[in-house]
This record gives structure tokens, C-alpha cells and sequence, in this order.
């Protein structure tokens, strides 16, 4: 099932009206999208980072054949600053940092590359120093579109500073005549540009890919979700009470663990319908699936429409007097809601009977366990309905020590 705050329909009314606003989502599907991502790009950089080592030390041959009075200090910055960060950057993303700090991070290699290439253009006394300026933009492509593939905020401003020192060291070193330098600083620009523009289309496929993925992902949760419930009481059906128990009975931690079944009809039901009609019927079912939603514990729990009138609350972990007072404090509350049924007998008010059976999961198959739980039901209706069957009474005096199993009971036949 999917865990997000993000609801179906935002999420389509932010798509039907998104038109080309660029990139940014609001904060919900931001956060969902950063959640749903953030490891896949972390490994992506991570890799994409060890890979760039190696490719970035193999550039030492352009050092080597065109600026070859300044090798031995490039190797030396190659392999004594800038490699080094790389891997501590490995290390760092590795670890799953904040988006700030993780493309942060990221954004830093580039300019470090570019920095060790300006250093080594500026130094240099080679006649070749012009050919070697233009290494800098593979170190764009790599940082905006390759193997980095920046974040388009970070990527601008990455590129707009390797620009201007780029710009600065070409026109303070004086390596080239003017024509040469306006030349050169038309191209990068133009190439950074490009480069721009090839980044901001990949990041808004990727992000407009994922909002398909998430209308997608929520849609089948919400029929998921359609799938397990009653369209009426909004409590689990009996698919979903099958799945849950079919997990409760093969999962190794609950095998010697207690599981409560409460098995709840409402008294005289079919005189209620009859009397005030099936609309009235629907209310008095939406109210009484309210009480017991209310008395669930917690995610673990879980309350089922049975059947039409029968609801089951199914309990892991829990002993018999727990779920005797539990059924016990849903069926007063269900008899001080005072829902009017004249059928009903002396009290002319809704009332339900309940039976409980419990067992180690390990002692009783499920099947026997709800045939407890349906014998115990059958004795309270014998015994006069609006009751718990085993008792209060019982519980209290230890005689409902032992959870109640079928062959004890009369099988249920008529309620």
C-alpha cells in the first residue's frame, strides 16, 4: 500500500493546471517525489562519481601532451585534491544526505574539475594553452547532462560560474589574441546554453514521468484500498478479514501469540428494516460500524463487515477478558445510543449480541476459531440476546478462563 500524504485528487488538479509552470511541484508531491527518488539518485551520483574518476585522471594525457610544463603539478592536484574529494563525495552521498546538502555536494565536483583545468591554463607557458581551455566543456556536459546530470537549479548556477571564471581566466591570462578570446567565450557560452536547455528538458520528462507514476501508484491504491472495504460501513470485507488472517496464521512471530475473535449481530435486525425500510437499516449500520470502529486498539486490529448484519472484530494479542470487556463496552454503547426499533421487544431499542472465542494460533486452525467465535454468538442470541457471550459475569468469576472452541457450544442455527 502507498504511504503518502499526497491525495489523488490535488494531485490531478495540479496536472490538469500544471500547463508549462517549470519544475517545482507543490510542497506535498515535492516531498512525496524526493522520498520516492532520493535513493535511486543517490546511487546514480555515486556511481556516476567513481566512474568520473577515472575518466577525470585519464585527462592527464591532455595535460601531458599540451601543457606539458605544468604535468607534474596537475598530477599532483589530480591525485592530491580533487580525486580525493570525489571519493569522500562518494561517501558522503552514499550516506543519504539531505537534497540541499546531497546536490550541493554534486555541484562542488565540477567546479573543483574546473578549477584544477583554469589553474593549469593560467600557469601554463605551452603555445598549446589555447587548445587546452576547451576541456572545460566536457566538464559541462558531464556535470549537466552525463553522468552527474545536476538538478536544474544547481546545474544553472554551476554553469554559470564555471562561465565567468572561465571568462576571467581567459581574458586576464592572455594566452589569445582578442578575436580568438570573444571567439572562444561566444562558443562557451553558446555550448553552455545548450547544455542548459538539454538539462531543463531531461529534469521536466523526469519529473512529468513521475507524476504519471504517482497518478498511477495512488489510483491503485485507492481501488486497493475500494477493494478491501465495505462501500457501506467503510469496515474491512471478508476479502481483506481472509488476507489478514491468512498473514496472522503463516506470520512465525505470532504463532504463540492469543488472537480474539468478536463476532457481533445486531438483535431483531430484519424488524428494523422491515418497520423503517432499508435506508434506515443503512443508518442504523454506518452508526453501529462508528461504535465499533472506536474501540479498535490500533493498526493491528481490525473490524470486518461479516455479513449483513454481523460485524467481526478480529484481535491479535489480545486474551479473552480483554476482548470480553471490549465487546462488552461496544454493546453498552450500542444500547445507550438508543437507536429506536419497535421490533425489537421490551426495550423497542437496537441492541447486538456478541460471541468471543480466543486461541494460540498454534492450538486452532482460523476456520475453528470463527466457528468458536459463531457458537459463542448462537449461545448469546439462546440466552436472550444484548449479551456477551462468554459473560462479564463469567470472565469475572474465572469460568471464561478458557477460550470457548466449537465443540463445546451447540452449532449455531438460527439467530
Amino acid at each position: 500500500m502507498l504511504n503518502t500524504a499526497v491525495g489523488l485528487d490535488a494531485l490531478e488538479a495540479f496536472m490538469a493546471h500544471r500547463g508549462k509552470r517549470g519544475l517545482s511541484f507543490p510542497q506535498p508531491i515535492e516531498q512525496q517525489f524526493e522520498s520516492d527518488t532520493s535513493t535511486r539518485r543517490c546511487q546514480r551520483l555515486t556511481t556516476g562519481i567513481l566512474v568520473s574518476v577515472v575518466i577525470y585522471n585519464l585527462f592527464l594525457v591532455a595535460d601531458w601532451l599540451l601543457v606539458p610544463d605544468v604535468f607534474w603539478r596537475a598530477v599532483a592536484i589530480h591525485l592530491g585534491i580533487v580525486t580525493p574529494w570525489m571519493l569522500a563525495a562518494v561517501w558522503l552521498i552514499s550516506g543519504r544526505p539531505r537534497r540541499v546538502v546531497r546536490e550541493s555536494i554534486a555541484a562542488s565536483i565540477p567546479l573543483v574539475i574546473t578549477l584544477q583545468i583554469l589553474y593549469g591554463f593560467a600557469a601554463t607557458t605551452s603555445r598549446n594553452a589555447a587548445h587546452y581551455q576547451y576541456v572545460v566543456i566536457p566538464t559541462l556536459l558531464y556535470a549537466n547532462i552525463a553522468l552527474h546530470r545536476l538538478e536544474f537549479p544547481f546545474a544553472l548556477r554551476v554553469t554559470a560560474i564555471i562561465v565567468l571564471a572561465h571568462a576571467a581566466a581567459v581574458v586576464v591570462t592572455g594566452h589569445m589574441s582578442a578575436p580568438i578570446v570573444v571567439m572562444t567565450l561566444a562558443q562557451l557560452v553558446a555550448c553552455a546554453y545548450i547544455i542548459l536547455v538539454a538539462n531543463y528538458q531531461m529534469e521536466r520528462d523526469l519529473r512529468k514521468a513521475y507524476l504519471y507514476s504517482l497518478r498511477d501508484r495512488l489510483r491503485h491504491a485507492l481501488a486497493d484500498a475500494a477493494s478491501r472495504r465495505d462501500a457501506l460501513t467503510g469496515l474491512a470485507n471478508r476479502h481483506h478479514m481472509d488476507a489478514e488472517i491468512a498473514r496472522l496464521w503463516r506470520s512465525p512471530h505470532e504463532q504463540v501469540s492469543p488472537v480474539s475473535v468478536v463476532l457481533m449481530d445486531i438483535d431483531h435486525f430484519k424488524s428494523l428494516n422491515d418497520r423503517y425500510g432499508h435506508a434506515a437499516g443503512d443508518l442504523c449500520l454506518k452508526r453501529l460500524a462508528a461504535i465499533v470502529m472506536a474501540e479498535l486498539r490500533g493498526s493491528g486490529d481490525l473490524a470486518v463487515r461479516f455479513g449483513g448484519e454481523e460485524f467481526l472484530l478480529l484481535l491479535p494479542q489480545l486474551q479473552l477478558p480483554d476482548a470480553i470487556r471490549i465487546a462488552e463496552r461496544i454493546r453498552k454503547a450500542i444500547e445507550a445510543t438508543a437507536i429506536p426499533n419497535e421490533g425489537a421487544g421490551p426495550g423497542k431499542i437496537v441492541t447486538a449480541s456478541f460471541g468471543i472465542a480466543t486461541s494460540c494460533i498454534l492450538d486452532l486452525t482460523a476456520e475453528d476459531l470463527l466457528a468458536a467465535a459463531d457458537s459463542a454468538l448462537y449461545a448469546a442470541k439462546r440466552s436472550g440476546r444484548n449479551r456477551v457471550w462468554p459473560s462479564p459475569a463469567d470472565e469475572s468469576k474465572g469460568d471464561a478462563g478458557s477460550p470457548p472452541v466449537a465443540k463445546r457450544l451447540p452449532q449455531r442455527q438460527t439467530a
